[in-house]
C-alpha cells in the first residue's frame, strides 16, 4: 500500500494489489473503489457545517455518514469533518497531480 495523502489524523492508501484505496479514519481502516470514493467524498463535501453549528433541535454538533455500500458508518463532529475534507481532497489533488505528471511525462519520451 501506498500512502497517497496523510495527516495527524488519518490517510487515504492505494492498494494496486486490491485494486482499491483504504482510508484510515477514527481507528478503523475502510476499503474505497474508485466510484465508491468519489461518492464518500461528496457526501461529505455536501455536510452543511453551518446548520450543524446553529441547529437549535440538534446541539450536538455531530452528524452521521455512511458509505456508499452502507459497511461502514460514521459518526463525527465538526472537527472531525474538517479533518475527513482535508484528507479526502488532498488525496485527490495528489492523484490529479500524479496522473497529470504521468501523461506530461508520457508525451514527452514519445
Amino acid at each position: 500500500m501506498v500512502e497517497i495523502f496523510g495527516t495527524s489524523s488519518g490517510a487515504l492508501y492505494q492498494c494496486d494489489r486490491d485494486n482499491c484505496f483504504y482510508l484510515q479514519f477514527q481507528d478503523k481502516q475502510t476499503s474505497f473503489r474508485v466510484c465508491s470514493l468519489l461518492a464518500f467524498k461528496r457526501k461529505i463535501d455536501n455536510i452543511d457545517l453551518v446548520s450543524l453549528l446553529t441547529d437549535e433541535d440538534d446541539r450536538s454538533g455531530m452528524t452521521i455518514v455512511r458509505t456508499c455500500q452502507h459497511r461502514e458508518l460514521f459518526v463525527l463532529t465538526i472537527r472531525e469533518v474538517l479533518e475527513l475534507k482535508e484528507i479526502l481532497s488532498g488525496a485527490l489533488v495528489m492523484l490529479e497531480l500524479n496522473s497529470i505528471l504521468h501523461q506530461k511525462l508520457q508525451y514527452s519520451f514519445s
